[in-house]
């Protein structure tokens, strides 16, 4: 009697620590915290073990053929390979109470294919910042100096790397907080008392900054290819900066302070797309920083299929210049061949007026002069 009394006691504990239920792996959880790796990649807080789903999936793209994955709960973790197409199952057993199954999909990636013209129209031209011989950006330089960067032995794309990290770590991305006026020394001093602003920000200042420095720069701004109907935000802001020692543009994002690069080359934010979609295993991120490309490539690839800046990128603050503008348009836009012409942004409820459109990289890239 005793002996079998033993062995149902035995067998209750090997149950509870069974590391199967319904055939598939199980790990355990005390709370319903959880995080999970991606490649090298940890996302945090992102994912909650949730009983009352029946079938909780969580789908992971992947943007190489295979992606290590770990999933880590409070006190247990659970690791595999998972691939486009396929899924991985497994349960969550929560204060030993109640099973959570849990899915791990594997998504692919599908990237859009962008195609533009190179047709030049002559009649189009966008003007820049003659020098930094400017009061407002003499100012900026006396306020906010940045030549102990700019040493003369470096080629222009450390100087700009050097020059979009001293801006990427004037202060933390906050989405939600403006400035007061939107220009480079009102930025700058209230990031000083403390104040977070969103990626314009960090566009509007690291342009002022790159022109101080004696380049060609300009703000560009990315939106969506459903960018009039889109619920969430349709866009982001970036900056470009003609590179005299590469004699092309290049896309920089103070906020996320990256450079993207092919074969050692920085790219223009189309060739960026275009590397995103074709040659992601070679892309990669320069920065003076840790940053990671999956998380990156994650929240900017929708947002470069438009691309649009002003048609005059110099300093007024503090002239009576006039704008320059091309049939009463400010601004120009590349929109994709076969794409429509955006005309208004729901999500921010604002027409897009006075944008001159083109289909040409001849155009949107044209060298400055």
């Amino acid at each position: 009697m005793k002996k079998l009394l033993l062995l149902l006691i035995i067998s209750v504990i090997s149950c509870n620590n069974s590391k199967e239920h319904n055939g598939f792996p199980v790990i355990k959880a005390k709370t319903p915290y959880t995080e999970f790796k991606v490649a090298e990649n940890w996302y945090k807080g992102w994912w909650s073990v949730a009983p009352q789903v029946e079938h909780d999936t969580l789908k992971i793209t992947c943007f190489a053929p295979s992606e290590k994955f770990v999933f880590k709960t409070d006190s247990d973790s659970i690791k595999f390979t998972i691939t486009p197409g396929k899924s991985k199952d497994f349960y969550i057993h929560l204060n030993d109470s109640v099973f959570a199954h849990t899915i791990i999909t594997g998504v692919s990636f599908n990237p859009e294919t962008i195609q533009h013209t190179t047709n030049r129209n002559d009649s189009i031209n966008i003007r820049y910042q003659e020098g930094s011989s400017n009061d407002y950006l003499s100012e900026l330089a006396t306020k906010y100096p940045i030549k102990h960067l700019l040493k003369d032995e470096s080629n222009d794309t450390d100087k700009i790397l050097s020059i979009l990290n001293w801006t990427n770590n004037r202060w933390s991305h906050n989405g939600n907080n403006s400035p007061s006026k939107s220009d480079a020394i009102t930025i700058l001093n209230e990031a000083k008392e403390g104040k977070q602003f969103p990626c314009f920000a960090y566009a509007i200042v690291l342009k002022a900054q790159l022109e101080n420095a004696g380049y060609k720069a300009r703000t560009l701004y990315l939106k969506t290819k459903d960018v009039e109907t889109r619920k969430s935000s349709p866009g982001h802001v970036a900056t470009e900066v003609f590179v005299p020692d590469l004699n092309k543009w290049i896309f920089i994002d103070g906020q996320f302070n990256i450079m993207p690069t092919l074969n050692n080359m920085p790219l223009n934010a189309v060739e960026f797309q275009d590397a995103l979609s074709n040659n992601y295993d070679k892309l990669k991120l320069n920065s003076l920083d840790e940053v990671s490309k999956r998380l990156y490539t994650e929240f900017v690839y929708d947002y470069l299929y438009y691309l649009d800046t002003s048609l005059d990128h110099s300093v007024r603050i503090g002239t009576n210049n006039k704008r320059h503008t091309i049939n009463n348009n400010y601004n120009i836009m590349l929109v994709p061949n076969g794409a429509k012409n955006p005309t208004k942004i729901d999500f921010w409820k604002m027409t897009l007026d006075g944008y001159l459109y083109t289909n040409s990289l001849a155009d949107f890239y044209a060298k400055p002069i």
